[in-house]
């Protein structure tokens, strides 16, 4: 890692160890121990919570620790926890590897203390500590996905074995595990090759078997679960195990953090924030305004087929046809075959192979405004136009859905107007709009997103209609639970070309006064369509149900307002509807 920022970051990792809660002075160890030597066990006890909250405050301040970039920025989600030392050169140890295992696996190896910017922490043996890190957490190789959903890949067993002390629902499971190995037992030779933790990289030197359970030895599957225990030290079995879980993680340090600036959902963009959602439905916008069509990509498929680690990565997020309700999609090579966009790489997106690299919609040259949402790589580097795969999008994509409507999907005609055509459009609280994303807040009673088969059904993220429609199709979509929606407004006779709308669902008095304000022509009334009401304008008053300016939208849409906007109550009307809340 980059030493100038080192030094920098392993202050901000000490407080946010330091005032997010202190050390942790009680470990997670079978009740009952009593020690005969109680001095050796509290200096256990110290190094052990010195290295948690080492570990913790690291995961906390990833984005900081890891800036990326000309100008440097943090392009990284929080909550990566660093590889072990898994084999350093003297003068060396104590430093994270710079990649550790198969992605999605779980490895083992010395506490990287010289990385944490803190003194080897050493048991009351005098015995440098060792640790695991679930592959899905682990900052190398990065799985697809990291969230507070993401389960940690540990067990803990007590004493006899067969208990689970911590780990028995999958959202309980710890994310790593700190060890203090005790003095050696007997069949264990540790060789000593100086420096500060011998340089000895040999698990079952350091770390011990009970019932049959062998503390040195992770699962080496991809998301496979290892089974550890803490037993009772004794002259057969001397492990101390303190852990770390997800909760521990994400609500007790990562939601203390200095916040980043509203990362997923910003109802204010494009004024600030990262805004996630927002900024990929502002790239799916552009995509529209790139083709003759003005029409809107497929959607990937909720149903992921790729098996772990790689269920989520960004290529199997390819657009399909005539799926019009789905996940945001990552590549969309069908959609560009019969849409022809002139987007940044689009056009040379392959007929033969819908998921070349110029057929990713989703990457900085096509869309500059995803960036501070993508991560790393970025533009200067050469190659980072076709992957993002550090940032908010790679890491929360789960958490996002996207609906095109029947107007508006892809086919060799122009888009409708929705306020002539709405039955061709997406209705959201009674309004229409060409395209929606969802993003699923956190999950509710009886919302289950441990597992990949559970990732794959939107009632495990989205509520009430919204879940209907994704699963079975529709056009409908409400507020409901804690689902925010970005709608995509398009082109209309009064109001040409497209806008993005944040918390659509929410009813938008003034939205709909424009509709009507946009109909003004000097002094004539533009809603007039002999031999009737426009039926835009029709719908614009049907929209204002429930708002204040309802009466001003009735009076400027009857005699006299229909014939002329000179009379004064015409014009009383126009400023109610102006300031319609």
């Amino acid at each position: 890692m980059p030493a100038p920022r080192q030094s920098g970051a392993a202050l901000l990792i000490l407080l946010l160890a330091l005032t997010l809660g202190g050390l942790t002075w009680l470990l997670q160890q079978p009740v009952g121990r009593e020690s005969a030597f109680p001095a050796r066990d509290r200096a256990t006890d110290r190094a052990l919570a010195e290295a948690k909250e080492a570990l913790l405050g690291y995961s906390a301040a990833y984005p900081e620790y890891h800036l990326k970039g000309s100008p440097p920025r943090a392009a990284f989600v929080p909550g990566h926890l660093p590889c072990p030392d898994t084999g350093s050169p003297l003068g060396h140890e104590g430093t994270e590897a710079g990649s550790c295992g198969a992605k999605g696996v779980t490895v083992i190896g010395h506490f990287p203390w010289r990385s944490l910017g803190i003194p080897p922490p050493r048991d009351g043996s005098g015995e440098c500590l060792w640790y695991a890190v679930s592959g899905n957490y682990k900052a190398n190789p990065k799985a697809d996905l990291l969230n507070p959903d993401i389960p940690g890949q540990f067990q803990i067993l007590g004493p006899d074995g067969s208990q689970i002390i911590a780990g028995v629902q999958p959202g309980d499971r710890p994310v790593a595990v700190l060890f203090a190995p005790g003095l050696p037992l007997g069949g264990q030779v540790r060789q000593h090759q100086g420096g500060e933790c011998r340089l000895d990289y040999d698990p079952k030197q350091f770390l011990d078997v009970l019932q049959g359970i062998d503390n040195s030895t992770p699962d080496s599957t991809p998301e496979g679960l290892t089974r550890l225990i803490a037993g009772i030290p004794g002259e057969l079995f001397n492990d101390r195990l303190v852990w770390i879980s997800a909760s521990e993680l994400f609500d007790g340090r990562i939601a203390r953090r200095p916040q980043l600036p509203r990362p997923l959902f910003d109802a204010s963009y494009p004024d600030g924030g990262i805004a996630l959602t927002q900024r990929l439905a502002a790239c799916l916008i552009r995509f529209a305004e790139h083709n003759s069509w003005q029409r809107l990509p497929w959607a990937a498929p909720l149903s992921l087929s790729a098996p772990a680690p790689d269920t989520f990565r960004n290529d199997k997020l390819t657009d399909q046809n005539l799926r019009r309700e789905g996940r945001p999609p990552f590549s969309i090579g069908r959609s560009q075959q019969l849409l022809q966009s002139t987007l940044g790489t689009l056009p040379g997106c392959l007929p033969t192979d819908p998921t070349h690299s110029a057929c990713r919609l989703l990457r900085s040259d096509n869309c500059p405004e995803l960036l501070p949402a993508a991560g790393y790589p970025t533009p200067s580097d050469g190659t980072s136009y076709v992957n993002s795969n550090d940032g908010w999008w790679d890491k929360w994509k789960d958490h996002l859905f996207y609906l095109v409507a029947p107007g508006f999907a892809p086919a060799a005609l122009p888009a409708v107007d929705c306020d002539l055509n709405p039955e061709q459009c997406l209705q959201v609280q009674g309004q229409p709009y060409a395209a929606a994303l969802i993003y699923a807040g956190p999950p509710l009673a009886g919302q289950q997103r441990h597992s990949n088969s559970e990732r794959m059904n939107p009632a495990n993220y989205l509520e009430g209609q919204n879940a209907i429609t994704l699963q079975l199709g529709g056009q409908l979509l409400e507020l409901a639970g804690n689902d925010q929606i970005v709608c995509i407004q398009g082109p209309t006779a009064a109001a040409p070309g497209f806008k993005l709308i944040s918390n659509c669902g929410q009813q938008n008095c003034q939205v709909a006064a424009d509709k009507l304000l946009a109909r003004v022509s000097g002094h004539q009334n533009l809603c007039w369509n002999s031999p009737g009401i426009a039926p835009a304008c029709q719908t614009a008053r049907q929209q204002l149900a429930g708002c204040a300016c309802r009466g001003a939208a009735d009076a400027f849409l009857a005699p006299p307002c229909l014939d002329s906007l000179n009379p004064a109550t015409c014009q009383i009307a126009i400023l109610a509807l102006k300031g319609c809340t």
